[in-house]
């Protein structure tokens, strides 16, 4: 699928939202951080944006959807697994934010004079790792914070940000997102500042079909490797089909911990022999079910 990951613009899951009618127009006027909109960039890699609307499939005629994925993370590693089966996929929310102080000298303005707003989105960060670490499942993270102009000699006056906030479930990512929001507004109040904050992306906790998992443990077993169930705590191309239709995964071993977002991401070839084994056996047995 293209674009899952809703780096390049304010819009994820392009590729799985088109095939479930998802596709928003608006995305398209969109703009990158050169100025380029979406819909020139799919028209130069020779895409045609008149078709986007025909990848719309139609559930019924489905099972359902399965996907295979390396796990992004360090447990099958650590328990020395080739595959894992999942059993829920995080829901999270995505925004896009720009803290707003005051640019001043930083040799003549006293400290407690300052409309800092690198520091007030640094204390955010903060505070993000200390209530998602309450939940002990939740996960937050500032992963941009950019200052436009900065300079060593100058309070920031400015300072742009993103935030990452996910859990098992849509309830304990809500309360989460809650808490994060009104300590935001905390924060600029107490300092001063003022802040835009834009929702970018939102996303439902996809629980695996319990059909369609069963099926991947099935698989596994018929491999003779230990059946081991772990939730996906990144998001998946499945939790946008999971919106018309069952869908359940299977994830790969990584290699180095199970980095990822990292170079040094990787699999083996004998995981990933596995993984397809267990993929055709999964397909096997889903056939031999709709024989009458």
């Amino acid at each position: 699928f293209a674009e899952e990951e809703g780096q390049r613009y304010k819009a994820t899951f392009l590729g799985s939202g088109a095939l479930i009618g998802h596709f928003n127009p608006a995305w398209l006027d969109q703009k990158d951080a050169d100025g380029v909109t979406m819909r020139a960039a799919m028209q130069h890699a020779g895409l045609c944006i008149d078709d986007i609307a025909k990848l719309q499939r139609d559930p019924a005629q489905y099972l359902g959807f399965i996907e295979v994925h390396i796990e992004q993370g360090p447990v099958l590693n650590e328990l020395d697994l080739p595959l894992g089966v999942v059993t829920s996929i995080n829901g999270g929310v995505r925004f896009v934010g720009e803290m707003i102080g005051t640019a001043s000298h930083a040799g003549t303005t006293p400290m407690d004079r300052r409309r800092d707003a690198a520091v007030a989105v640094a204390e955010l960060a903060l505070y993000i790792e200390q209530r998602a670490a309450q939940d002990g499942d939740s996960v937050g993270t500032i992963g941009l914070l950019n200052v436009p102009g900065g300079s060593i000699n100058v309070v920031p006056g400015r300072c742009q940000f993103s935030l990452d906030l996910r859990a098992p479930t849509d309830p304990q990512r809500d309360a989460l997102v809650r808490d994060v929001l009104d300590h935001l507004g905390q924060i600029a109040a107490r300092r001063g500042l003022r802040y835009t904050l834009e929702e970018s992306m939102r996303a439902a906790a996809a629980p695996s079909a319990p059909a369609l998992q069963h099926q991947w443990e099935r698989a596994v077993d018929h491999l003779g490797v230990p059946v081991f169930r772990m939730p996906s705590g990144a998001g998946h191309d499945a939790m946008k089909l999971h919106e018309i239709m069952p869908q359940a995964m299977l994830f790969v071993r990584g290699e180095n911990s199970g980095i990822s977002h990292n170079p040094l991401e990787s699999t083996t070839n004998n995981d990933m022999q596995l993984a397809v084994d267990a993929f055709t056996q999964v397909l096997h047995q889903l056939a031999e079910e709709q024989q009458p």
